[in-house]
C-alpha cells in the first residue's frame, strides 16, 4: 500500500471503528450530564449563543463540562466550564471572582435544562431534573468559548472569549429562547413555574457577575513576551 492510500485510510469509517476497539476514552466515557443553557460573550452583551455543556463531577464541589454549539454529531466543540460550589467560590481571590458567574437566574427562570431523548416523557424530565437545578442553583461558572462559531462558523479563528451568563429577565435574546422551544417542545415558562416550587430562597454569594456593578466586560488579547529559557 503506498503512502497517499495509508493516508487516506485516515478518514475512513473502517479506520474509526479500528480506533474505538484499540483505544481507551475513560474521561469522555465519564461524562453523564448534558445541560443546554445560553451563553453570552462577557465583553459583547449583543451576541449570544446556545451551548450544549456534557460534564463529569470530579467532586461535589467542583463539575467540568465540555461545550459544543448542538448535539448534533458534527457539532462543533466551542469552549470548557467549570462550575464549583458556593464554598469554593467564597475561597477564590478576590482578583479570580471576576471570571465568574453565577447559575441562579439561569436555573431559576428555566433557562438552563437538561437536555433528555425525544422519547423521554417530560413528567419524567422534570423529576430527573430536580436534584441536578437544585446543585446548580448555587453554583458558580468560569466559562471559556475557543470558537467563536457566531462570526467565524469555519474554523475557530482569534482569542479565546470569556463567557457570562445571565442575571435577570430580558438579557437573553428572546430568538435564542424561541428556537430552542420549537426545536425541543419544552416550554422555560413552564420550567419556571414549577422550579419556582422547590428552589430554595437563595442570594448570590458576593464577587460573582461584576459586570453588573462595574458595567464593564473582560476580553483576552494575546501579548507578545519574551520566553523563558
Amino acid at each position: 500500500m503506498d503512502t497517499k492510500t495509508k493516508q487516506a485510510l485516515y478518514h475512513s469509517t473502517a479506520y474509526d471503528v479500528a480506533g474505538e476497539s484499540m483505544m481507551t476514552f475513560k474521561p469522555i466515557n465519564a461524562i453523564h450530564q448534558h445541560l443546554c443553557g445560553f451563553h453570552v460573550y462577557a465583553h459583547d452583551h449583543t451576541r449570544h449563543v446556545e451551548a450544549h455543556h456534557f460534564c463529569t463531577h470530579r467532586s461535589k464541589d467542583l463539575h467540568q463540562c465540555i461545550i459544543y454549539d448542538s448535539d448534533d454529531a458534527n457539532a462543533r466543540l466551542i469552549g470548557i466550564e467549570y462550575l464549583v460550589s458556593e464554598k469554593v467560590f467564597k475561597t477564590l481571590p478576590e482578583e479570580e471572582k471576576r471570571y465568574w458567574h453565577s447559575h441562579k437566574y439561569e436555573v431559576a427562570s428555566g433557562t438552563l435544562q437538561l437536555e433528555s431523548k425525544p422519547l423521554v416523557p417530560g413528567i419524567v424530565d422534570d423529576m430527573a431534573e430536580q436534584p441536578a437545578m437544585l446543585e446548580l442553583y448555587q453554583t458558580y461558572g468560569k466559562t471559556i468559548h475557543t470558537w467563536p462559531f457566531d462570526t467565524s462558523p469555519e474554523l475557530p479563528l482569534g482569542p479565546p472569549n470569556l463567557m457570562m451568563a445571565y442575571t435577570q429577565d430580558g438579557q437573553v435574546a428572546a430568538d435564542k429562547l424561541k428556537a430552542r422551544e420549537e426545536r425541543t417542545g419544552v416550554s422555560i415558562e413552564a420550567k419556571k413555574k414549577l422550579r419556582a416550587g422547590y428552589l430554595p430562597p437563595y442570594e448570590r454569594a458576593e464577587g460573582a457577575d461584576q459586570w453588573e456593578n462595574s458595567g464593564k466586560g473582560i476580553s483576552f488579547n494575546a501579548k507578545e513576551v519574551e520566553i523563558k529559557k
